[in-house]
């Protein structure tokens, strides 16, 4: 369970500072773009060590969508299409008129982009971390889309020290009340295996699966 807190987590709380999030407003409500390891820690981050009031967590995989929720996400099934994003958004503005707080891009793909940014209020921000290859031009995204909203934008790749010692207090902090250890395979493959490993890996009903060496 300590294991992820090295990338995933220390990654998740250099993006999502405090510090650096929206100046003006309630800051009480945000939108999480994926349910892997990354997007799982934002939710727990907002919730836990900023104090949202309501993070919601989109996906196109239920079964990651059940962790996030354990972690304290309100979960949103991405079906894909148009008519599935436009319920999306009325949900979200039945509870938020204006737009959430915060948007943040933990899937790597660039097609959610113009979902967040519809999303967030006037003054909102918009963490970004997952988008990290080369088929990552935001070819839908305008000035006028940044301009008028008074948008902030802010990319973060990995991490500093003391965001790893962050991560690793938070750890410490919320052991006892949130479940770690649910991102993880509930079995152990050792090196041997390791095929075996790859092809549950990739299945992804597990953020993360565990591969021991001493085994």
């Amino acid at each position: 369970a300590c294991a992820p807190a090295n990338c995933a987590l220390a990654t998740v709380v250099n993006s999502l500072d405090p510090g650096r999030l929206p100046r003006y407003g309630s800051n009480k409500s945000a939108v999480v773009q994926g349910a892997g390891l990354l997007g799982i820690y934002a939710v727990a981050w907002l919730k836990k060590r900023v104090g949202f009031e309501s993070v919601y967590c989109l996906d196109v995989h239920p079964g990651r969508l059940k962790t996030a929720e354990k972690f304290g996400a309100i979960p949103l099934l991405v079906k894909g299409g148009d008519e599935d994003r436009l319920e999306r958004a009325s949900l979200i503005r039945e509870r938020f008129p204006r737009g959430v707080d915060v948007a943040v891009e933990m899937t790597g793909a660039r097609q959610v982009l113009s979902e967040g940014i519809q999303l967030l209020r006037n003054g909102g921000h918009y963490a970004f971390a997952g988008m990290v290859h080369p088929d990552s031009q935001l070819s839908s995204l305008t000035g006028e889309d940044i301009i008028r909203k008074c948008l902030t934008i802010r990319g973060a790749h990995n991490y500093t020290p003391w965001n790893l010692e962050e991560a690793v207090k938070f750890l410490n902090e919320f052991k006892e009340e949130l479940p770690f250890e649910s991102v993880l395979s509930p079995s152990s493959y050792n090196l041997s295996s390791i095929e075996a490993a790859m092809t549950e890996a990739k299945a992804g009903d597990h953020c993360r699966v565990v591969v021991d060496c001493r085994l």
